[in-house]
């Protein structure tokens, strides 16, 4: 230890360092690394697999697509708090803009129900008011729906299967109340 340069080590030290700013591209591209690191793990799955016997069903890719957006809300949203206590200004901002973007992202979901309402309405309130309740609907036909193979599963004691169709369908539950809400809200 007597050739330790502590300025050095202070100068070099990444830690120390103030963070660069976010890019969405840089995002992008660790999106992309995460789908294909995922998409390597289920090839090898499926090589392991002599037969599928499952398939996957527009409802159950819907169902997956809003449920990881409810996960990444929750977690943003707790990733906040975690950030403003530590006061860890830049952290806080980006679980911000993350929050934000989940729900930009519900926001897209729902404009295809948004595009058909607005041909038989003008008035903007209404077609809020209508495309949130066909919405909550359409999550509760998710919610039932993952929650019938839920019991599916638990049935033939696939109890790993089971638990994330429960998953999907609590957190439909969870949207829906959120939803629900802003209707109230349009409402009052």
């Amino acid at each position: 230890m007597s050739n330790f340069d502590f300025k050095s080590y202070i100068a070099n030290n990444p830690l120390l360092k103030e963070q660069e700013e976010l890019n969405p591209s840089d995002i992008g591209d660790d999106i992309a690394d995460v789908a294909d690191s995922l998409d390597d793990a289920i090839e090898v799955e499926l090589e392991k697999q002599e037969e599928i016997n499952e398939a996957l069903d527009p409802a159950s890719l819907l169902s997956y697509l809003l449920a990881s957006t409810t996960i990444i809300n929750i977690i943003s949203k707790q990733a906040m708090k975690i950030a403003k206590k530590y006061e860890w200004g830049k952290g806080e901002e980006a679980a911000r803009n993350i929050y934000k973007f989940t729900h930009e992202l519900e926001e897209k979901f729902k404009s295809p129900i948004r595009f058909i309402v607005s041909k038989f309405t003008k008035d903007p309130k209404r077609v809020k008011i209508i495309t949130n309740s066909l919405f909550i609907l359409f999550l509760g036909y998710l919610a039932y729906h993952a929650g019938g193979n839920a019991l599916k599963y638990l049935k033939k004691a696939k109890l790993s299967a089971g638990g994330i169709a429960g998953l999907k369908a609590s957190l439909k539950g969870k949207d829906i109340v959120s939803t629900a809400k802003s209707i109230i809200d349009d409402l009052a």
